[in-house]
């Protein structure tokens, strides 16, 4: 369940100025396991239904909305990702030089930090080459990406 696309009949996105009814159903992300049974699940984005960071209008009031999963079992459905290039960030870290070495190198190419050793192997008459990247990422504003759901 976790990463599934599902709208709720009855609750509709709003104009984010506005705060208007866009008549469109709003879709959620499922962002934690669930195991089934009786329980609550949490949903991204978290809907709000008032103040100045509403994103939902309730259109029909009670419990019991139906639930619309976004696909089907045997159906195939189409996700593409949209975002602006500030919503995630990319780094790496150049990494130690060793010493006693037949070769090492180290390149900085795109803002990529890239690291090649080539050294011999007394024990099986090898000379073993490694490339190696340190890097890491994170979302920095994770409200300007989304996945976009066809079906």
């Amino acid at each position: 369940m976790k990463g599934d696309v599902f709208t709720i009949v009855g609750v509709n996105s709003v104009h984010p100025e506005t705060k208007v009814d866009s008549g469109v159903l709003q879709q959620f992300v499922i962002v934690t396991d669930y195991a089934g049974g009786a329980g609550n699940i949490t949903v991204s984005p978290t809907p709000v239904t008032s103040g100045a960071k509403q994103n939902v209008v309730i259109n029909s009031a009670g419990s019991g909305k139906a639930v619309v999963i976004a696909g089907t079992a045997s159906g195939q459905d189409t996700t593409s990702l949209l975002y602006h290039q500030d919503a995630f960030t990319f780094a790496t870290a150049d990494l130690i030089m060793p010493n006693g070495v037949d070769f090492a190198r180290r390149e900085v190419q795109d803002g990529i930090s890239m690291r090649i050793i080539r050294a011999y192997d007394i024990n099986n008459d090898n000379l073993p080459c490694r490339i190696d990247v340190l890097y890491g990422y994170t979302p920095l504003r994770p409200e300007w990406a989304t996945r976009l759901h066809f079906n």
